[in-house]
């Protein structure tokens, strides 16, 4: 009896060290985060995870260890559980390689070869369903579509475990020499510990490992047949259940500080010295990181998933922008600085690269132009790096915080210098064939464009805009090249911003001009300077920054209701827009300047249409809109 009691001692501390091994390894598939409040958490979730499963049947120690690692370890349910599957999977093609080595000496030869297939087709199928998810977009819609049936929480929670398992499994660990040492040492402990545990119970060796390894949805301690009936089930109790106890006793003397000076590598379980994938639950903040989830299971906002996929690998994303356009804008966090970071895919792609050479060809100490600090480019992909200015707030917000006299001087600043621009970048005057360009792509392609969008939406060429009866044979004249060009008369052209609204003017009282300007749009076909004009005047005429942000309508009986609220700042700026522009360029000038903004909104509104029904009819109302205007007060 003493000898077992020895032999099964033996097995006992075999198998904690084999846990402990096991924990070490299991710290290699963590990325390298600052969640490790409690570093033995790896080991005691283990160990109860272990003890669970060997009375409970379906694996259910595995949602154990997981709850108990990630409440000790700060980490995520989701990436906790993400980790244990792609350890289960390294297990199962170890497993069945052993199997398949030893299955003539197994206690039941065919029953061994069937488990090696089964852990053999478990694991390749986790594995392809793991490059499909990462790969296929149409595999993550799937998964979305599926995830559906539950709420938000639970639903961007099993985005984050099906991504993560994917990224592990996709990473460098399972290959790597430190879970490979790792895994042999694991398993050379636990045969040994099967060996002693043979011993110790006088059952077969080929039993033992038939009762634990064979039988992955039964609990260790039940119905394992021969091996149970030659030992007795006490001693399966001890072998499984006392590791746990000494692991808790461990868990409580490395808390006393000189045990925890003697146990301090034991202590570091679960900190990696590097990342072991490349995660991007570490690229984001939490809200940030469920946007994203959001954005690549939906396939519905690929600049949001682009970013995270393409564009933040030295940094983490603090917060986005809310912004107009297919580029998406980020305050990003890298090791050495903060910075502001606009990212595109696709041909919006294209669109930025131009507008970085824009910046960096015009940056001269007399324009305040944002700064470009650095710059990517990829293959269908481009973004660019700007500075974050202390003190800098939006334009937008300044209006509505700082007073009429100082708001009056800033606008007047940007005038002054954006008019500076154009009469150091005059380029002559505009053929008639560029003209014709800019009527036929900017004005009536859109024009028409709109107008079937609006009368499929409404269901009737005649609808009503906040109370006021329109109809779209207004829209015509939008498709009159003769009328249009009469309207355009001011044929000279010069380099120009093409996107000087409200929302591209930055504010930073530390900088010597007090400001600085962001975002330009320089291909217009028909570079008027005018056009700059225009966009501001965009803003403040109905207050695009605001309608922007809210913009939303559904057709009801063909009556649109458009969310206007122009602020009394905002239409104080107007004013003095309209009075600069009297002065520079006369009433005609005035006239003309209204007349691009129009086309401002025909331009818009087809890409706020692809946004969303509601949004372009929310656009499409306020062009018609414009277009009355301009008709009463210019026709």
């Amino acid at each position: 009896m003493s000898a077992n009691v020895a032999w099964l001692a033996v097995a006992v501390l075999l198998i904690l060290s084999a846990h402990a091994v096991r924990a070490i390894r299991w710290s290699f598939l963590f990325p390298k985060t600052h969640a490790q409040r409690d570093r033995t958490g790896l080991l005691l979730g283990l160990g109860m995870g272990y003890a669970v499963n060997a009375l409970i049947p379906l694996r259910a120690g595995e949602l154990v260890r997981a709850l108990v690692a990630s409440k000790l370890r700060g980490s995520r349910m989701a990436e906790t559980l993400a980790t244990i599957v792609a350890e289960r999977v390294a297990d199962l093609l170890v497993l069945a390689v052993l199997l398949s080595a030893t299955w003539q000496v197994a206690a039941d030869p065919v029953f061994a070869l069937r488990t090696a297939a089964l852990f053999w087709g478990g694991a390749t199928a986790i594995c392809v369903a793991s490059w499909a998810i990462l790969r296929w977009p149409a595999t993550r819609c799937l998964v979305w579509q599926l995830a559906n049936l539950f709420n938000s929480r639970v639903r961007l929670g099993l985005a984050d475990f099906v991504w993560s398992t994917a990224e592990i499994l996709a990473g460098e660990a399972l290959l790597g020499w430190r879970f490979t040492v790792t895994t042999i040492a694991m398993w050379t402990l636990y045969g040994g510990a099967y060996l002693a545990f043979s011993h110790a119970t006088g059952a077969g060796v080929g039993q033992v490992i038939e009762a634990m390894l064979q039988h992955p949805f039964n609990s260790l301690t039940m119905g394992v047949g021969n091996a149970a009936e030659a030992a007795g089930r006490l001693p399966y109790y001890i072998f499984v259940l006392a590791p746990v106890l000494l692991i808790l006793l461990l868990d409580l003397l490395v808390r006393r500080a000189p045990v925890a000076r003697a146990a301090l590598p034991l202590t570091r379980l679960g900190k990696s010295g590097r990342a072991s994938h490349g995660a991007r639950s570490e690229r984001f903040t939490a809200h940030g990181y469920d946007d994203f989830l959001d954005a690549l299971f939906s396939n519905a906002r690929s600049a949001v998933s682009g970013f995270g996929m393409r564009a933040v690998d030295d940094g983490v994303v603090r917060r986005f922008f809310h912004g107009g356009s297919d580029a998406l804008t980020a305050l990003v966090e890298t090791p050495d600085r903060l910075l502001i970071r606009k990212f595109a895919m696709g041909a919006a792609a294209t669109r930025l690269e131009i507008q970085a050479d824009w910046l960096r060809r015009y940056a001269s100490p007399s324009r305040p132009l944002v700064g470009i600090i650095g710059r990517c480019k990829q293959s269908g992909a481009f973004s660019y790096d700007m500075p974050v200015i202390d003190g800098a707030t939006d334009f937008y917000d300044a209006i509505h915080s700082g007073t009429y006299a100082h708001n009056r001087a800033l606008l007047s600043q940007v005038l002054t210098t954006i008019d500076t621009l154009h009469g150091d970048t005059c380029q002559g005057t505009a053929s008639q064939v560029i003209v014709d360009r800019y009527f036929d792509e900017k004005i009536a392609a859109n024009a028409v464009a709109v107008s079937s969008f609006a009368e499929q939406a409404i269901g009737s060429a005649e609808y009503s805009v906040n109370g006021a009866a329109f109809d779209l044979d207004e829209w015509r004249l939008l498709s009159d090249r003769d009328w249009v060009s009469r309207q355009l008369r001011r044929r000279d052209v010069a380099t120009v911003h093409g996107d000087l609204t409200v929302e591209n003017l930055i504010v930073a009282p530390s900088l010597d001009h007090g400001l600085y300007i962001i975002d330009p749009n320089p291909e217009n076909v028909f570079n008027s300077p005018l056009i700059d004009w225009a966009k501001m005047m965009q803003s403040l005429h109905l207050g695009y920054e605001q309608l922007n942000r809210t913009a939303s309508c559904t057709p009801s009986q063909q009556c649109l209701s458009v969310p206007l609220a122009r602020s009394e700042a905002y239409a104080a700026l107007h004013g003095v827009l309209e009075d600069e522009a009297r002065a520079r360029f006369g009433e005609e000038g005035l006239r003309e300047i209204y007349f691009h903004e129009l086309v401002n909104y025909l331009r818009l509104t087809p890409y706020k249409i692809r946004q969303s029904a509601d949004r372009g009819l929310a656009f499409f109302g306020c062009t018609s809109m414009i277009l009355r205007r301009y008709r009463e007060r210019f026709a």
